[in-house]
C-alpha cells in the first residue's frame, strides 16, 4: 500500500501513475479468476488489497478537493467584494460620470449623472448621450468624441444638456479608457460645472445649481438663453458659422480639384494661403520624407501674424523677429512630430514655455494629413501670444480640410507615378535611336496629343533584316496599357520575323497568325512595312500594307505621290491580305510613312489636314534631309491645328542620299 499523503501535498501526476498501475493489477486479477479454482481465494485477497489502495487514494483526492474548493471560493468571494466596492464607488462619485461606447451610447451612468438628467442609470443605459445634448452642440460633441476615441484629450467641452424640466450648462471632459485586450474601448465623460474647469476665476458651483442658476446659463452663451430672442440670435450665429465653414470647405475643394496638384510652388501654397487668411494664423505644412517630417509650405513665410510688440523685441527689432521665427518653427516641428506619430489632432492653448524659450507664441493646432498608414504629414496652425484660441469647431473643420488636402496630395502622387510609368512604357515602344542605313538617311518622330506623358497606340521602328533593312510604322486601336501590350507584341514580332523573311507581306501574315494564337484581343493594328536594299544613289523597296494609310513618295524633282496601300488590319480576320508593291528610290527621293494623326488632324473649323495638304507639305520639303522632312511636316500639322493635335502624330522618313551630296 502506498504511503498516505498529507492534505495539500497531493500530486496529480502521481495520482495518474497510481491509477494506471491499479488498472494493470485489475487486469492481472481477471486473468487469475479464469485460471485454476484453487487460486480463486488468493485472487480475492489481492482484490481486497487493491480496493483498500483505491479507497485511500480517493479519500486523499476528496480532502484535496475540499481544501482547494475553499480557497477558490475565498478568491471568488474576494473578487466579488472588490467588484461591489468599485461599483459602489462609481455609483456614489460626487460628480456625474458617464461610460460611453465608441458610438457614444451610454454604457453606464452613475447616480449623479442620472440625477443631472432627471432619470435613472437603468433608463439611460443603451441610449446615445448625444440625444441629451442640445442640438446646437451635437456636432461639437461628436467631433470631440471622435478625437477622444483616437487617443486625443480635448479640453473641457462646453455643452448644454437637455432634460424634462430645463437645461444644464456644463463642461464635459472626455478621455479614452484602457480596456483589456479584445474588449471594446470605452470613453469616460466627466461632467464639470463651468467654475470647475481649469482657468476659472469664479467660485465653485455644484452641478445641481447649474439647472436653474441664471449665472451658469449665461456662462453657456447664446445656446443657454431661454427667451425667444436669445434662441433666435443663437440660431443666427449657428447658421452664420455653418455658412462660413461650408464656404471654406467649398473654396478649398474648388482649389484642389480645379486642376492637378503640382509639386513645389503653386497650388499647395494657395491652399495654405487660404487657411492662413481664414483662420488668422500662420499655417505650415509638413510632409513625411524618409520617415522625417519636412516643412514644404508656410504662409506667412516669416513669422506668426498679429504678434504683439514687446520691449526690445518688437517687429522692427531684428533679434525679436528672429526669436519669433525660430520659436514658431521649433513649435511647429514639435507639434508635427506629435501629430504624425499619434495620427491624432493636437490642440494647445499655448505651447510649453520650455519648448520655445521666451513666450512669443500662443494657441497651436495641428491635424494629420490622412490617417493610419496613409498619414502623409501634418498641418500646423500657430497664433501669436494673446490671440484668440482655437475652438473645437475649428478643430473639426481643420481635420476635414486636412483630409481633403491629403486626398489631393495622394492624387497628385498617383498622377506623378502614372506619368512616370507612362513615360517609361512609351519609351519602350519606340526605338532609342534609329540605325544608320548605308547610302540613306532615316528619321522618325512621335508626338503624343495634349500635354503630359501618355501611352499612345502609334509605333515605328527601323532594323536589320535578311539581306537588307526593315522599316515599320503602325497604329493600334485605342490607347493605354492594353494597347501598349499589343503594340509591343506587333512591333517585336515584325522585327523578329524579318530576320528570316525578306517579304514584308509574309511577315504581316505570320504576325497576324501569332496574334490570333498567342495574343487574342479585340484591338486591331494597321501597319506598313518596308524591306529596303540600298546601294549608291538607289534603294529598292518592297512595301506591304495591312490596312494602313498609303506611304507618300517625294521625288528629287519635287513631284509627290502616294503608294498603293490597302490590305486588312492585323487581328481582324484569319488573313490580313496585305497589299505589296515594289518601289525604286533614287538619289534625293524620300519615302514617308505616317499615322492617321497626320491626315485626320482638324483645324478650328473641323476640316481635315487630308492627303492633299500632306503632299503639299511634303513637296515644300524638297531637297531637305530626312530629319528636316519630318520636322517640316510636323510644323505644318501643328500650324493647321493651332498647336493642339487631337491624336498621336507619328512620322518615319527614308531618304536616299544623292551621289553629289555623298561626295561632299
Amino acid at each position: 500500500m502506498p504511503p498516505a499523503r498529507a492534505p495539500g501535498s497531493w500530486d496529480l501526476a502521481g495520482f495518474h501513475q497510481e491509477l494506471s498501475a491499479l488498472s494493470e493489477r485489475i487486469s492481472e486479477l481477471r486473468g487469475r479468476r479464469d485460471g485454476r479454482p484453487e487460486d480463486l481465494l488468493g485472487a480475492l485477497d489481492l482484490a481486497l488489497v487493491e480496493l483498500e489502495v483505491a479507497e485511500e487514494e480517493l479519500r486523499t483526492c476528496l480532502e484535496e478537493l475540499h481544501l482547494h474548493g475553499e480557497q477558490i471560493a475565498l478568491r471568488v468571494e474576494g473578487a466579488d467584494r472588490e467588484w461591489q466596492m468599485l461599483n459602489t464607488t462609481f455609483r456614489e462619485l460626487p460628480v456625474p460620470v458617464f461610460l460611453l461606447s465608441p458610438e457614444g451610447t451610454i454604457h453606464r451612468a452613475n447616480d449623479e449623472a442620472a440625477r443631472l438628467l432627471s432619470s435613472t442609470g437603468e433608463r439611460l443605459t443603451g441610449k446615445p448621450l448625444a440625444a441629451q445634448v442640445h442640438v446646437g452642440y451635437r456636432r461639437i460633441f461628436r467631433s470631440a468624441l471622435g478625437a477622444a476615441l483616437r487617443g486625443a484629450r480635448p479640453g473641457p467641452l462646453p455643452l448644454l444638456l437637455t432634460r424634462a424640466d430645463g437645461t444644464s450648462a456644463v463642461h464635459v471632459q472626455l478621455a479614452r479608457l484602457e480596456t483589456p485586450p479584445g474588449a471594446r474601448p470605452l470613453i469616460s465623460a466627466v461632467v464639470l460645472s463651468p467654475d470647475d474647469t481649469p482657468g476659472s476665476t469664479g467660485s465653485t458651483g455644484s452641478v445641481g445649481s447649474l439647472h436653474t442658476a441664471p449665472r451658469a446659463i449665461a456662462a453657456a452663451g447664446r445656446a443657454g438663453a431661454r427667451d425667444k430672442d436669445g434662441d433666435a440670435a443663437a440660431q443666427r450665429d449657428e447658421i452664420a458659422m455653418g455658412v462660413r465653414r461650408l464656404d471654406v470647405v467649398c473654396r478649398m475643394t474648388r482649389l484642389l480639384v480645379g486642376e492637378p496638384l503640382r509639386p513645389g510652388p503653386g497650388l499647395l501654397e494657395q491652399a495654405v494661403g487660404l487657411l492662413a487668411t481664414e483662420f488668422a494664423a500662420r499655417v505650415i505644412v509638413f510632409l513625411v520624407r524618409a520617415g522625417t517630417p519636412h516643412q514644404v509650405a508656410a504662409m506667412p513665410a516669416d513669422a506668426p501674424p498679429y504678434a504683439r510688440p514687446r520691449a526690445g523685441t518688437g517687429p522692427g527689432t531684428k533679434t525679436g523677429s528672429r526669436a519669433r521665427r525660430e520659436g514658431s518653427t521649433a513649435t511647429a516641428q514639435r507639434v508635427a512630430r506629435a501629430v504624425i506619430g499619434s495620427g491624432a489632432a493636437l490642440l494647445e492653448p499655448a505651447p510649453p514655455a520650455e519648448a520655445v524659450g521666451p513666450r512669443a507664441l500662443g494657441p497651436v493646432l495641428g491635424v494629420p494629413l490622412g490617417s493610419g498608414p496613409e498619414t502623409l504629414g501634418a498641418l500646423v496652425l500657430l497664433r501669436s501670444d494673446g490671440a484668440r484660441g482655437f475652438t473645437l469647431p475649428d478643430l473639426g473643420l481643420l481635420e476635414e480640410l486636412g483630409q481633403h488636402l491629403a486626398m489631393a496630395l495622394l492624387a497628385e502622387r498617383d498622377h506623378r507615378r502614372r506619368a512616370n510609368a507612362a513615360q517609361v512604357l512609351q519609351a519602350s515602344l519606340l526605338p532609342a535611336e534609329l540605325p544608320e542605313i548605308p547610302y540613306t538617311q532615316v528619321a522618325g518622330l512621335y508626338r503624343p496629343p495634349g500635354e503630359g506623358p501618355q501611352v499612345g497606340g502609334d509605333f515605328y521602328d527601323a532594323f536589320a533584316t535578311l539581306g537588307g533593312w526593315g522599316l515599320v510604322l503602325g497604329d493600334v486601336c485605342g490607347k493605354g496599357v492594353e494597347a501598349a501590350s499589343v503594340t509591343a507584341a506587333v512591333r517585336h514580332g515584325i522585327r523578329t520575323l524579318s530576320v528570316w523573311e525578306h517579304h514584308p507581306e509574309v511577315v504581316l501574315e505570320k504576325v497576324n497568325q501569332a496574334m490570333a494564337v498567342q495574343h487574342p484581343t479585340d484591338r486591331f493594328v494597321t501597319a506598313v512595312v518596308a524591306h529596303v536594299r540600298a546601294e549608291k544613289d538607289v534603294a529598292r523597296v518592297r512595301l506591304a500594307s495591312a490596312g494602313h494609310l498609303p506611304a507618300a513618295v517625294l521625288r528629287a524633282d519635287g513631284t509627290v505621290g502616294l503608294a498603293r496601300g490597302g490590305g486588312r488590319p492585323l487581328g481582324l480576320c484569319d488573313s490580313p491580305e496585305a497589299e505589296a508593291e515594289d518601289l525604286v528610290l533614287e538619289g534625293g527621293d524620300v519615302l514617308l510613312m505616317y499615322s492617321d494623326g497626320v491626315t485626320e488632324a482638324r483645324d478650328h473649323d473641323r476640316s481635315f489636314f487630308d492627303d492633299a495638304r500632306l503632299l503639299a507639305a511634303l513637296a515644300g520639303a524638297r531637297g531637305m534631309s530626312a530629319e528636316a522632312v519630318v520636322r517640316a511636316v510636323e510644323q505644318q500639322v501643328l500650324e493647321f491645328t493651332g498647336g493642339a493635335p487631337q491624336d498621336d502624330l507619328t512620322l518615319l522618313a527614308l531618304r536616299v542620299v544623292p551621289l553629289e551630296e555623298a561626295r561632299s
